[in-house]
C-alpha cells in the first residue's frame, strides 16, 4: 500500500505565502528568468517557512508513478503551444519529472491512442490539449486515467462544459474587446477570420466578438455573415482567404483574425495586394505570439506560459491529495495595442 502520499506545501501554498504567481516560485527555484531581489527574497522566505522540499521522483508525487509527466499537443510548430510546453516544463523541472511528449496531430483516435499508452506508463498527471472531435473519447480516457490514479488536466481547449480539470484563457472577452477595439475607431465592416468550427476556443471568440460588435450597435446579421471566412487557425487559409475578398472587391475596413497566425497570412494578402496596415485595412489577432510585436500586430495576450505552469501544478495537486478535482481555472487575457489599427477614413 502507499498511503504515505506527498502532502507537504506545494508551488500553489509557497505562491500564496508570497503573493506572486505559481509561475514566478518556479523562476525562482529553478533560476530559470530574472526575478526582483526582493521578490525572490519573499519566495525563498516562504519556501523555508513552509518546509518545501523539491522532488527529485515521482515516487514522492504519487506512489509507484513513473518520474514522468504526459503532455499530448495537437501541433507542437505553433508558438502558442511552445510557450505553453515551456511552463509545464518550468515546473516539472521543479518537481523532478520528465516530460512525455506525445503529439498525434489533429486526429481523434490517434489521440486517444496516444493517451491510453501514457496511462500504461502510469505517468504522474496528464496534460491534453485535445483535438478537434476529441469529446467522444475523452470519457473513456477519463475513466481509464481514474481508475489508474492519474489526474487529466485539459488545457486551452474544452472537450466539454464541466466535469472536467482544465485551464484556459477568457476567450470571450479577449474578443470582445478586440471587436469593441475597432468599433471605437469607427470600423464597421470588420472581416472575421475563423478558427476551427467545433473547438471551444473558436466558439468562445466567435460569441465575444459578436457581442461586441452587437454592444456597438451593429446587429445586421446577414452582414456580419457575409464577413467570415473559416480558416481552420491556418496561416495559408487565411491568406487565400483574404485574396479571394481582395480580387472580389474590398468590402472591409479591417480584418479580426481569431489568432495571431491567421493575422499573419492576412497581413501577407493585404500587402501582396499593395494595401496598407493600418492605413487602408487595421487588423487584429489574438494570442500574441513572439513575433507580433515585430510586426507591429495588435492583438489579444494570452497567457500560455502561465496556462503551462496552473495546469500542471493543478495535476501535481490533484495526484498529491492536496487538491480534488474537478478544478477550472480561467486566466485573463488583455488587448496589446500595437501599430496595425487606425481610425477609419470617411468615406
Amino acid at each position: 500500500m502507499h498511503e504515505e502520499k506527498h502532502r507537504g506545501p506545494g508551488l500553489t501554498d509557497i505562491a500564496a505565502d508570497a503573493g506572486v504567481s505559481i509561475a514566478t516560485v518556479s523562476r525562482v527555484i529553478n533560476a530559470s528568468a530574472y526575478v526582483k531581489p526582493d521578490v525572490a527574497l519573499r519566495v525563498r522566505t516562504s519556501i523555508t517557512r513552509l518546509g518545501y522540499v523539491r522532488l527529485r521522483s515521482a515516487r514522492n508525487a504519487g506512489g509507484d508513478r513513473s518520474p514522468l509527466v504526459g503532455l499530448m499537443l495537437p501541433d507542437i510548430e505553433n508558438p502558442y503551444f511552445a510557450s505553453l510546453i515551456k511552463g509545464v516544463q518550468s515546473v516539472a523541472t521543479t518537481m523532478g519529472l520528465d516530460i512525455a511528449l506525445a503529439e498525434p496531430g489533429a486526429e481523434p483516435s490517434f489521440a486517444a491512442e496516444s493517451l491510453a499508452r501514457l496511462i500504461d506508463r502510469r505517468v504522474a498527471a496528464i496534460l491534453v490539449v485535445a483535438p478537434k472531435g476529441f469529446e467522444s473519447a475523452c470519457g473513456r480516457i477519463d475513466s481509464d486515467a481514474s481508475r489508474a490514479g492519474i489526474p487529466v488536466v485539459y488545457m486551452d481547449r474544452r472537450v466539454k462544459p464541466d466535469g472536467i480539470n482544465f485551464v484556459g484563457s477568457e476567450n470571450y472577452m479577449g474578443a470582445c474587446n478586440a471587436a469593441a477595439y475597432l468599433c471605437s475607431l469607427g470600423h464597421r465592416d470588420i472581416l472575421y477570420l475563423a478558427g476551427s468550427r467545433g473547438l471551444s476556443t473558436e466558439t468562445e471568440r466567435r460569441s465575444g466578438f459578436l457581442d461586441g460588435l452587437a454592444a456597438a450597435g451593429i446587429r445586421d446579421s446577414a452582414a456580419l455573415d457575409g464577413l467570415f471566412e473559416l480558416c481552420d487557425f491556418s496561416l495559408d487559409e487565411a491568406y487565400a482567404a483574404v485574396r479571394r475578398r481582395i480580387a472580389t472587391g474590398l468590402d472591409f475596413s479591417a480584418v479580426f483574425a481569431a489568432d495571431d497566425y491567421m493575422a499573419y497570412g492576412a497581413l501577407t494578402a493585404l500587402r501582396e495586394a499593395g494595401l496598407r496596415v493600418p492605413e487602408d485595412v487595421s487588423l487584429v489577432g489574438f494570442d500574441d505570439l513572439p513575433f507580433s510585436s515585430m510586426f507591429g500586430l495588435t492583438t489579444v495576450r494570452q497567457q500560455a506560459y502561465e496556462i503551462g505552469v496552473a495546469a500542471i501544478t493543478m495535476a501535481l495537486d490533484i495526484a498529491a491529495g492536496r487538491r480534488k478535482g474537478p478544478q477550472s481555472v480561467i486566466l485573463s487575457t488583455s488587448l496589446v495595442i500595437r501599430g496595425s489599427c487606425s481610425i477609419r477614413a470617411p468615406a
